[in-house]
C-alpha cells in the first residue's frame, strides 16, 4: 500500500513577515517535523499548491531551505498564489509536461498519482486548465487505461457548496469531468485551495480537500466573507492500494504529550489501559 502525505497552501513568505497573522514557516516546519518522525516511510510527499503567498523568488528560495534535508520524496505543484517563472529558477527540477506547465506523472508501484497545473496567471483566483493541459492529461491517462490512478490539481473542479469559494473554483471544471468519464481508472481526486477539510464522492469518484499548514477558515457556507481561525496546522495521511483509498486528516497540536494507553486484545476486547495524567 503507498502511503502520500498531502501537504497544501503553504503560503510562505518572506521572512519577517505573516499571512493574516499567521507565520507560515513556523506553522509548515511544526508539520515537516511531524512527518519526519512518524511517517519518514512515506513513498511521496505532494504538496499541492500555494507554495508561496505572492509567487516571489525570495519566498521560493526559503521554500528549498526549509525543504533541503526533508527525507521523502517531494512532488511540487502550483496553486493560484505561486507564478511559474520564479519557481523554476529556484525549482529547476520540477517536473514538466514539455509545454511548461508543471503537471507530471509518478508510478507507486501498481498506482499513478497525476498532478495538473491549473496555474491561470491572469486571473489567478480561479484556476484553468486549457486545451493543451487537458489534451496533455487525456493522453496521459490513455497510456494506462487499467492502472488505479489518484488525480492531483490545486483548484476544486466544481462546487464544494462554500459560497466564497464558488467564483475561485477550476474554470475548466465541466470539461475535466467529462474527459475523467471517459476514464474510470481515475477513482479519487484530490485537492487543496479551499482552507478546510472536504471529503465526499461525485460522479463515481471520491474527492478530498486538504485544509493547509498555513491558515484555517471557518467553513464559508454562505457569503462572501470568511474568517480564519487559530487551528492546528494539519496534512492529509493518504493510504493507496489498487482501488482503495483511505484518507486520514491529520492535525499537529502543539503538546502531543499521551494521556493515556490502550492495548487491545487480537479478539476485540478492551485490553488494558494506562492513565498517564489527567486533562
Amino acid at each position: 500500500m503507498s502511503k502520500i502525505i498531502q501537504l497544501s497552501d503553504l503560503h510562505l513568505c518572506p521572512e519577517g513577515e505573516r499571512v493574516v497573522g499567521f507565520d507560515p514557516e513556523a506553522r509548515l516546519r511544526s508539520v515537516l517535523d511531524t512527518v519526519r518522525r512518524e511517517h519518514a516511510d512515506a513513498d511521496l510527499c505532494l504538496v499541492s499548491g500555494d507554495l508561496t503567498d505572492r509567487g516571489d523568488e525570495a519566498s521560493y528560495l526559503r521554500l528549498r531551505g526549509i525543504l533541503g534535508d526533508f527525507p521523502v520524496r517531494l512532488c511540487l505543484m502550483l496553486g493560484n498564489h505561486d507564478s511559474r517563472t520564479p519557481f523554476r529558477r529556484v525549482f529547476p527540477q520540477a517536473q514538466d509536461d514539455g509545454a511548461g506547465f508543471v503537471q507530471g506523472v509518478i508510478d507507486l508501484g501498481d498506482q499513478r498519482l497525476v498532478f495538473l497545473d491549473t496555474l491561470d496567471e491572469e486571473f489567478p483566483s480561479a484556476g484553468r486548465l486549457c486545451a493543451r493541459r487537458l489534451a496533455w492529461l487525456e493522453a496521459t491517462l490513455a497510456v494506462a487505461p487499467t492502472t488505479p490512478t489518484l488525480l492531483a490539481l490545486h483548484h476544486p473542479p466544481f462546487d464544494l457548496g462554500m459560497e466564497y469559494f464558488r467564483y475561485m473554483l477550476l474554470a475548466d471544471g465541466a470539461e475535466l469531468e467529462a474527459l475523467l468519464d471517459r476514464h474510470p481508472q481515475v477513482i479519487h481526486l484530490a485537492f487543496g485551495h479551499v482552507h478546510v477539510p472536504v471529503f465526499g464522492r461525485r460522479r463515481g469518484r471520491s474527492f478530498s480537500a486538504a485544509r493547509g499548514t498555513c491558515h484555517p477558515m471557518l467553513p464559508p457556507f454562505t457569503g462572501m466573507a470568511t474568517d480564519y481561525v487559530d487551528r492546528p496546522p494539519s496534512y492529509e495521511l493518504i493510504l493507496f492500494q489498487g482501488e482503495t483509498v483511505i484518507l486520514h486528516h491529520m492535525q499537529v497540536q502543539p503538546d502531543e504529550t499521551p494521556v493515556a494507553r490502550e492495548v487491545a486484545d487480537f479478539d476485540g476486547g478492551p485490553g488494558s489501559l494506562e492513565i498517564f495524567r489527567n486533562v
